[in-house]
């Protein structure tokens, strides 16, 4: 009876947590999308209106970017993406964090390695920096890779359905890298790509600030002797991963600010 009530009570605790994550992913990716909706909405109150493509683009990938930060966690959307091999990739990462956390900071030793290395404001800068010259050197072809593989990400976040989230990933995935391809190359270069995924990572670590286990946004800085001192939100007003208070104010806050963003840029 003891071993019929742990298999339960393992898999009662499974089903939380994954949809818990899967309800924590949707609102990441919204978020960053929102933010580059945001920006492009204010760009053009102030008179210059940005190209369709730099719209959907951006979107897509800041809204792929915002589920990065999750790699060093097994069970995130980024790390059930591709099967085994993401699998291993994110407990790879976990690893890795945990081993710095530890070895850089005493008092951290044997706290894990998710919401570490890969939630910081440093990890957020090398990713777009990285993007970005990756997408300077390859132009069109590295710039329709980042985005298409970022609105995959994105799209298998916002759909909770293994198949269906797939397929969608695919789809829209294809879609978004082809108009990237598609699109005559900015003046400038494509080297802006990794402004979005940087922003994406960024707008991730700031919204598990508002949770109550918080992030070492400032690392490696020292802040009162502990290089990974979790910053968050004023305490009465942080929310749990996947409570009703992520459901019913974050995620229609988000929606209505996507749609006023999106009405700014579509109006004449």
């Amino acid at each position: 009876m003891s071993v019929l009530s742990a298999m339960l009570h393992s898999r009662f605790v499974s089903k939380v947590e994954g949809g818990g994550a899967a309800v924590m992913g949707r609102s990441h990716a919204l978020s960053g999308a929102v933010v580059w909706l945001g920006g492009c909405a204010l760009a053009t109150g102030l008179g210059a209106r940005p190209a369709v493509g730099t719209v959907v683009v951006g979107a897509a990938v800041t809204a792929g970017g915002a589920l990065l930060p999750d790699v060093d966690h097994p069970g995130s959307v980024i790390a059930r993406s591709l099967g085994p091999v993401t699998r291993l990739i994110a407990q790879g990462t976990a690893a890795g964090a945990a081993a710095l956390r530890g070895a850089s900071c005493r008092c951290c030793v044997g706290r894990g390695g998710h919401r570490a290395v890969t939630h910081t404001l440093l990890f957020a800068v090398a990713a777009g920096l990285l993007v970005s010259l990756l997408c300077w050197v390859g132009g069109d072809v590295a710039a329709a890779i980042v985005a298409g593989l970022a609105t995959a990400l994105a799209t298998r976040g916002a759909l909770r359905k293994r198949t269906r989230g797939a397929y969608g990933a695919a789809v829209a995935g294809l879609f978004v890298g082809v108009m990237a391809a598609a699109l005559p190359g900015p003046v400038a270069g494509w080297w802006w790509v990794g402004l979005p995924l940087g922003l994406g990572c960024l707008v991730h670590s700031l919204g598990d600030a508002l949770t109550f286990s918080r992030v070492p946004l400032l690392w490696p800085i020292r802040i009162r002797g502990c290089r990974w001192a979790p910053l968050g939100m004023w305490a009465p007003l942080r929310f749990r991963t996947g409570s009703a208070a992520e459901l019913l104010l974050v995620v229609p806050a988000l929606i209505v600010l996507g749609v006023i963003s999106a009405w700014t840029l579509i109006a004449p």
